[in-house]
């Protein structure tokens, strides 16, 4: 993220694919859209306040010139000094205090209201709004639920009962016969980086591995647990790196749960007749879907090779 005092550029963001951590960006984002909504209010050409003189805090050029790097040119070593544009984390190292009292915008912001007899003025309004609307949809981009599934009557057709698979646990169940080739539909949970996730979630709670889903190429897993590691019926999505991502999917999200049963699939134990679930990857969409290759009666259970 590059800013510069009139203007706000952005690095084309792709996801999956991002390396960087999804804390910083919506947190960077966030910051960059405040400042820039009060850089808007104040425009004179807007009729709200003059806009500041002065160099916005956040426009500073703050950069640490990097050691010399070596280059070559026409067959010979020469060495330069680089010196980069302000990084992201030159935008952290700023704290409040340098906020409040550095940025111009923010401190007039602050100024008018005081004059207004505290009534809330237009800059903290769109700055608020733009902030907020930028962290939910980052949020919806990076910690969405995903999957789904694509049987009629799903309350009678897939039961979740206790697996014939000794110590599996609960299963899933055919509530109605099923004919060959029927897609039950793709793998619920939340879509993310392999590493982060086994770093991060499963060293503190280790029992949310039995239920990802590794894709071939190891980049991504699909996490259908909870914060806790715990399979439950709905996923609802979320991610326990981001600040209050867990809370915005369990309530203001809310609704796109989606139903985690094709999670509860098991492998077959031995004799019990081979599976009669298959599993095909999508890496370009980053999707699994689930196909029935045999004829599935009632009351029979759903097995697949993992």
């Amino acid at each position: 993220i590059n800013r510069h005092p009139s203007s706000l550029s952005l690095v084309k963001i792709s996801s999956p694919g991002l390396n960087m951590n999804r804390a910083v960006i919506i947190f960077t984002l966030s910051t960059c859209f405040i400042d820039g909504a009060l850089s808007f209010t104040n425009n004179p050409n807007n009729n709200v306040l003059h806009t500041p003189t002065t160099k916005p805090a956040f426009a500073r050029s703050t950069s640490v010139p990097m050691p010399s790097s070596r280059t070559r040119r026409k067959g010979k070593l020469s060495t330069t000094s680089t010196t980069p544009p302000t990084s992201i984390t030159t935008i952290f190292a700023m704290d409040v205090s340098s906020l409040t009292t550095a940025s111009p915008s923010f401190e007039s912001a602050i100024t008018t209201t005081t004059r207004n007899n505290n009534a809330i003025s237009p800059q903290i309004i769109a700055a608020t709004a733009s902030a907020t609307l930028t962290y939910l949809s980052l949020l919806l981009a990076f910690d969405r639920p995903r999957g789904k599934l694509l049987l009629p009557d799903l309350q009678n057709t897939l039961l979740i009962q206790p697996s014939r698979v000794p110590g599996a646990g609960l299963g899933l169940f055919a509530g109605k016969s099923l004919p060959k080739g029927t897609v039950l539909g793709t793998y619920a949970g939340v879509l993310r980086p392999a590493q982060q996730f086994y770093d991060g979630k499963c060293r503190q709670y280790p029992n949310a591995v039995g239920y990802s889903w590794r894709f071939t190429d190891s980049q991504y897993i699909i996490d259908p647990t909870d914060s806790e590691g715990e399979i439950q019926n709905v996923c609802f999505g979320g991610s326990n790196g981001v600040p209050l991502s867990n809370e915005v999917f369990g309530t203001v999200f809310r609704f796109l749960g989606v139903d985690t049963a094709l999670c509860r699939i098991n492998e077959p134990p031995i004799g019990g007749g081979g599976c009669n679930v298959s599993a095909k990857e999508d890496l370009k969409r980053r999707e699994v879907v689930f196909t029935l290759i045999q004829d599935v009666y009632v009351g029979q259970e759903f097995y697949l090779d993992y």
